[in-house]
């Protein structure tokens, strides 16, 4: 297993791997140990201001401990104020949003191994 984690600033490397991975990363809400993601999927009303849309989708944590990363992943409604709320989702829309979380858990889990050397497995 490589050590590439030790030999380099951990949470810099990771923010630059994660921001250059695509849209999903949020760095505003991550720190050192937890990097958060999340994806508005589904508008719920689209003939409403853009300003005033809400969002269905999903959100997850990732979190570093010393050689492992594991997430947590939630799917919920993205309001206007920019908060995630877990919500029930009914069975055609959480398809739509199992489909894209694990689109982008594939290509995350080969970079985030490929890069560090660990994998990424839920809790």
């Amino acid at each position: 297993m490589p050590n590439h984690l030790i030999e380099e600033p951990l949470q810099g490397r990771l923010f630059k791997m994660f921001t250059d991975f695509g849209p999903y990363f949020r760095e505003l809400k991550s720190d050192d140990k937890n990097f958060f993601f999340d994806c508005l999927e589904i508008c719920v009303d689209a003939t409403v201001e853009p300003e005033k849309r809400v969002f269905l989708g999903w959100w997850m944590v990732i979190t570093r401990d010393n050689d492992k990363f594991t997430y947590q992943r939630f799917n919920g409604l993205f309001d206007i104020n920019g908060d995630w709320t877990e919500a029930e989702l009914d069975n055609k829309h959480l398809q739509q949003i199992d489909q894209s979380f694990n689109a982008v858990m594939k290509k995350l889990t080969a970079i985030l191994e490929a890069e560090t050397g660990y994998k990424l497995t839920a809790p």
